[in-house]
């Protein structure tokens, strides 16, 4: 049953998931066309896909440097 099962036994968890879906993909558009900004954001979805939509809420130029910041935190974590 999956999914279905899932929701009917918490249906009041169907519209926040619904919600979260919508600004997932509202964020999705949001992603600037020039390739460096195609790679990070989709760097960013691949490290953490909760953080990225938080990261994407934000205005365009704090969104791009948080993206950046948070990649090179992760980064550095993984090597050191």
């Amino acid at each position: 049953m999956g999914s279905l099962g899932a929701i009917l036994k918490h249906p009041d968890d169907f519209l926040p998931l619904l919600k979260l879906k919508v600004a997932a993909k509202r964020a999705e558009k949001q992603i600037p066309p020039e390739p460096h900004w195609a790679f990070c954001y989709t760097m960013l979805h691949k490290v953490s896909r909760s953080f990225a939509l938080v990261i994407q809420q934000l205005g365009p130029e704090l969104r791009d440097a948080v993206c950046i910041f948070y990649l090179v935190l992760r980064a550095l974590d993984t090597v050191g």
